[in-house]
């Protein structure tokens, strides 16, 4: 690039950083409310929350990238348009496709960094959430108590304290098991803590009771100073880590475990998601295709080019929608792969092809003379 292109890609590089942080900020805020639930009903912390909500940033990224290029470019090269920078450059002699070369580089940028982040970043990020959330619900333990109420996590247990303090001591604990209908057992202690052994969460009771009712129907009560109420046997048995498509690496969904009873159900759906990981990048040169024609592809107007750049933003929409709605067909008929390839090919053909043939008159014969910088400018405008 030359000194003016350098220019211009600098006036777009911190435009793009900042839609992009905005972006995905409110898509990350967005996808985030859909982990409130789960987190704070398991008495996670909000470190724990926004961890996990940070794993989710890099797809987020690589989603909202194409309209972070569209955005930037449109807006850059609409001001530098009014502002008389581009129609300088045509003055000099220069060609459409070289005023357009900073934004396709950004655009080709974009590309790579999605592919990368398609690839390796997010099945990598997103393995680790869901570790990490298949960790917070295996550990049911720290969610079941919370201080004044009565919780019942699991089917067969209730446990109810008074307060808790910030240690984790637990004051005024009943503990309800009725795992066994015939025979319930109700505990009741002034203090306890939640311990992990190697055998599986317990509760450690000190000074309280245990309720027992016999098959006789009597009660029996009996006093303790130190009691511990496993809690193992309440655990989810049948909880596995699984791997969703968007977790997998690309080989791992080219090539699916057919030993596997999932893989083999789906395997539809894991061609679907590697073409789409795949493609998806092609979508960053389509989006910054559709900018520059609504900015250059057409006449000079100082009063900007909103309309323009709506119709295109419409566009932008439309293959979004449709690259993303087609993936579920893809998924029933892997043979149609191929199709979310040409969409963003086609968008990028059609664009580049009527940007050049709506160009303005004085544009298109610039392409016949080139700068001379000892002679002036020569070709057909050279009089």
């Amino acid at each position: 690039m030359n000194k003016l292109q350098r220019y211009y890609f600098g006036q777009l590089v911190p435009v793009f950083l900042l839609i992009m942080v905005g972006l995905t900020l409110i898509a990350l805020l967005t996808q985030s409310l859909s982990q409130l639930d789960l987190l704070f009903e398991r008495g996670q912390s909000a470190a724990t929350f926004l961890g996990i909500s940070l794993l989710a940033t890099p797809q987020i990224m690589a989603i909202v990238m194409p309209v972070g290029l569209f955005a930037a470019v449109s807006w850059t090269y609409s001001r530098l348009h009014q502002d008389n920078e581009i129609i300088v450059a045509y003055g000099a002699g220069w060609t459409l496709w070289r005023v357009a070369e900073p934004a396709f580089r950004l655009a080709a940028l974009g590309a790579v960094l999605a592919l990368a982040v398609n690839l390796f970043v997010q099945p990598l990020a997103l393995r680790e959430m869901r570790e990490r959330l298949f960790e917070i619900r295996a550990d049911f333990a720290s969610s079941m108590v919370r201080e004044g109420e009565f919780r019942s996590t699991v089917d067969g247990l209730m446990i109810f304290a008074r307060r808790i303090d910030r240690d984790g001591t637990l004051h005024g604990l009943i503990i309800s098991d009725t795992k066994s209908a015939s025979n319930p057992v109700i505990y009741a202690a002034q203090r306890g803590t939640i311990a992990k052994l190697e055998t599986g969460p317990v509760i450690v009771l000190q000074d309280g009771s245990v309720q027992r009712k016999l098959e006789s129907g009597q009660i029996d009560l009996i006093g303790f100073s130190n009691y511990v109420v496993e809690l193992r046997g309440f655990a989810d048995k049948n909880l596995e880590l699984f791997y969703k498509p968007s977790d997998r690496f690309l080989p791992q969904l080219l090539k699916p475990d057919l030993t596997d009873y999932w893989d083999r159900d789906h395997v539809g759906d894991l061609l679907a998601e590697a073409h789409r990981r795949l493609a998806a990048p092609i979508i960053c040169l389509s989006s910054v295709a559709l900018a520059m024609l609504a900015v250059l592809g057409g006449s000079f107007s100082r009063q900007g080019y909103a309309a323009r750049i709506g119709w295109a933003f419409g566009g932008l929409i439309f293959m979004l929608l449709s690259f993303t709605g087609l993936i579920p067909t893809v998924a029933d008929n892997p043979g149609l792969g191929l199709v979310l390839y040409l969409i963003p090919l086609a968008v990028l053909f059609f664009s580049t092809r009527s940007m050049r043939s709506r160009l303005p008159s004085f544009v298109r014969l610039s392409d016949n003379f080139e700068p001379d910088s000892k002679r002036g400018i020569r070709g057909d405008y050279a009089h």
